[in-house]
């Protein structure tokens, strides 16, 4: 079968990313709004622009960095032992709402999984719609609804990935959950669990609609992320997500919502957030 003018720019980022760094790091991290900066020494990591990559396309959005960055991540575990691993992270995405098509979105993720990462740890900012719950802490992603109405497997866009009808039903990972909760409570910082409702965005939710997700069952709410774990789960890599809980959603604590309270949210308590999951990165098991 030929290869799909999609495919193709998908080889060319691989190219580029063989010449180099040469072999892939075993794990990726996306880096969400407001966590760019959230890892120590990451300006001194080795790097390339989302623009000096082939097919990679830089995001639009404040808070996302558009880079690449790859170093060795060396920490001390809460039982004294220190543990290194090598980690490539992705400072920012491509979302939907930028006009961007579902080929597009997906793009980098399927760059790094075909170049040879084995697992993929995504990370967002999302609106908390369990008003028990704080602001500023993490919510581990146990499963998604995906309310875009795109999918990374349509047309060209899934064509040499793997299966067109991909099974959802443990898209992400259960070990790495348990891995990511035992990580926080073990550093005494309070993690959730819960269900993430993607939508396209770019505008925020109404009251209505926020009402509608808490009743399916969700616990966040956010404009990225589904698509990127539909298509690792297609080419078989293990995939983590991780909500910044910044904001409740609209009408449950009556606040006016704004991309910068997001971002300074998501900034404040970046610190806390790198440290779990950059301990629990260096200890997952491909």
């Amino acid at each position: 079968m030929s290869q799909s003018k999609y495919m193709k720019k998908v080889i060319q980022s691989v190219d580029f990313l063989k010449n180099w760094h040469g072999k892939a790091p075993e794990i990726a991290i996306v880096l969400g709004s407001g966590l760019s900066d959230a890892i120590p020494g990451i300006n001194e990591m080795k790097s390339a622009k989302y623009s000096e990559i082939p097919g990679f396309k830089g995001s639009t959005v404040q808070g996302h960095k558009g880079d690449l960055r790859i170093g060795e991540i060396k920490v001390t575990m809460p039982d004294g032992f220190k543990k290194s691993r090598e980690i490539a992270f992705l400072r920012g995405r491509n979302h939907a709402y930028e006009g961007n098509d579902a080929g597009e979105v997906v793009h980098n993720i399927r760059s790094l999984i075909s170049w040879g990462v084995k697992g993929i740890i995504l990370t967002n900012a999302a609106g908390c719609l369990n008003t028990e719950w704080e602001l500023g802490k993490m919510m581990i992603i146990t499963d998604h609804i995906n309310s875009t109405a795109l999918s990374p497997l349509n047309g060209e866009f899934g064509e040499g990935f793997g299966a067109q009808f991909v099974d959802m039903s443990s898209s992400y990972d259960k070990k790495w959950q348990k891995q990511f909760e035992d990580i926080a409570h073990s550093l005494d910082q309070k993690i959730y669990s819960g269900i993430y409702y993607g939508v396209l965005g770019a505008h925020y939710e109404t009251p209505a609609e926020i009402r509608m997700f808490k009743s399916f069952g969700a616990g966040a709410v956010g404009m990225s992320t589904v698509l990127e774990t539909i298509a690792a789960r297609q080419m078989g890599a293990k995939v983590a997500g991780l909500s910044c809980l910044t904001n409740y959603g609209a009408g449950l604590k009556h606040e006016q919502l704004s991309h910068n309270e997001v971002m300074d949210m998501g900034n404040r308590f970046s610190h806390d957030m790198a440290n779990i999951v950059l301990k629990a990165a260096v200890t997952l098991e491909i």
